[in-house]
């Protein structure tokens, strides 16, 4: 368990500097959505790009650990949906709960990939960023069209939100380059590439200021019951559900413990900007990934520690 402290220690010591950033009033209030923003459309797509064209998707074991994911989070979506039976007079709250169940924090995990899980670990972890990423995306948007405050009904504008999503648009684009690499030995896109990674390196780091700075505890009194639901969902239900995912499709004990702590993070703060597009409650969206991410303090290395 210490060295798992150990490990994780730098991802929540940033976190909290971005929180003490906020507070000390660096920059004026407006400023952080504005940062916030241009992650989301920027340097979180370049990064998710990069990352889904360089995977390995031919790696050992590599077919069965996205398909031990995959299973998982489409089970958590199916929970997550079932929490509708107990939110039927608010479709906006609702969505929040359900994308605070369903969306994982990747960064935080990836961060410290080697250090819990050994060498190659953090390419393990890389490796589920684009499936899992452009899957989790397009159900949430479905979620937000079908019960958010500016319902959308019609097939067209539904495709066309999916479409417009950046995080969509740049795994999709980096597993079909990654396909076309495989199937027909294209290169990298030189210069292109570079820029790319470059820009991309800066969204680990910018994702964990955000996500402290982003921390805001109003609606967590208010709104504690739709708090506390997708909590218990996220960091209690999550690793133990895509960890019994891995288990069921015969994964190794080391890959299966992969996917345990893929379960086990917090909820990305991308959410918060999906919500606030898309109509859903963008104040009990922040709550909940404020809650999820102090609450990963604890629930993250005893998850880690149990799957392992």
């Amino acid at each position: 368990m210490p060295d798992i402290f150990q490990a994780l220690a730098p991802i929540f010591i940033i976190i909290a500097l971005g929180f003490a950033a906020r507070a000390a009033r660096i920059f004026p209030e407006e400023t952080w959505g504005a940062v916030n923003r241009f992650g989301y459309f920027v340097p979180y797509p370049a990064f998710l790009f990069s990352t889904t064209a360089g995977a390995d998707l031919h790696a050992h074991n590599a077919g069965p650990f996205l398909t031990a994911c995959i299973a998982g989070f489409l089970a958590m979506a199916g929970i997550a949906l079932s929490t509708r039976l107990l939110f039927r007079k608010d479709g906006p709250a609702f969505t929040s709960v359900f994308q605070g169940a369903a969306r994982w924090n990747g960064f935080v995990i990836l961060a410290a990939g080697d250090r819990l899980y050994g060498a190659g670990g953090r390419e393990l972890i890389a490796l589920a960023f684009g499936p899992l990423v452009l899957m989790v995306n397009i159900i949430c948007v479905g979620v937000l069209a079908r019960w958010g405050k500016e319902r959308i009904v019609s097939t067209r504008a539904l495709a066309a939100q999916i479409a417009g999503n950046p995080l969509v648009l740049s795994c999709a684009a980096g597993l079909a380059f990654n396909l076309a690499r495989t199937l027909w030995g294209f290169g990298d896109l030189g210069v292109a590439s570079d820029a790319l990674k470059t820009l991309g390196a800066a969204a680990l780091p910018l994702a964990l200021v955000c996500i402290g700075a982003g921390l805001d505890f109003g609606p967590l009194r208010r709104g504690w019951t739709y708090v506390a639901t997708s909590c218990a969902l996220k960091l209690v239900a999550g690793p133990a559900v895509l960890y019994a995912s891995a288990l069921a499709f015969g994964l190794d004990a080391r890959t299966a413990a992969v996917c345990g702590g893929i379960g086990a993070t917090s909820t990305a703060a991308a959410s918060y900007t999906l919500a606030r597009e898309m109509g859903g409650d963008a104040r009990l969206m922040a709550g909940i990934v404020t809650a999820t991410t102090l609450l990963s303090f604890i629930t993250m290395p005893i998850a880690i520690a149990l799957t392992r």
